[in-house]
């Protein structure tokens, strides 16, 4: 602001001005929206009861609303929100929280500080695995099938690409399921 640049808040664009508006009026034009829409893990079942958003799930815990989360939770994914999805679980009274990540440790995204600090408070790292279904269960847990994975020739990030063993699959009973594989900017 103190160069001259201009910010509007609570701006809806398509309401409150079209994007023909901004680059008629303006040379330069910064839009901050986030990243606040999950990607899907692509899996059977995912759209289960007790399946949940990792930032749906950390949006409405910051607004402290009555968030309900079971005894045993696996997140899936490595990133900073996979963390602080699974610190958060456990700071809410999950008894057994585990991150299932399909690369190792030493790929995952998420801030070494806080991989350690979530290892520090009980959390558990399944790393080179993969869910490949969600299925919901008459008790109401969910029985996650996984996979095991080994790492292959890198794929177009430059990371090792994770591959499915033939073979390999386990089941882990849970009752919540977070997936916090990665966010895309919500452009509908």
């Amino acid at each position: 602001e103190k160069l001259g640049a201009k910010i509007r808040y609570n701006t809806y664009i398509g309401r409150d001005v079209s994007f023909k508006e901004l680059r008629d009026q303006h040379d330069a034009v910064f839009i901050g929206v986030g990243a606040q829409k999950a990607s899907t893990m692509r899996v059977a079942g995912e759209d289960s009861p007790g399946v949940l958003s990792g930032i749906a799930f950390l949006a409405e815990v910051s607004r402290d609303e009555s968030t309900k989360i079971g005894r045993r939770v696996m997140v899936v994914g490595g990133g900073n929100t996979a963390i602080d999805a699974a610190r958060t679980s456990a700071r809410l009274g999950a008894e057994e929280v585990s991150i299932l990540y399909r690369r190792t440790r030493k790929e995952m995204p998420a801030w070494e500080a806080e991989i350690h600090e979530a290892e520090v408070e009980g959390i558990n790292l399944d790393i080179l695995a993969a869910p490949t279904k969600v299925t919901p269960r008459d008790d109401g847990a969910l029985d996650v099938t996984c996979i095991r994975m080994e790492l292959g020739e890198p794929d177009a990030s430059g990371r090792r690409r994770p591959v499915p063993i033939e073979g390999s699959e386990y089941v882990v009973v849970v009752d919540n399921v977070i997936a916090a594989i990665g966010q895309r900017v919500d452009d509908e």
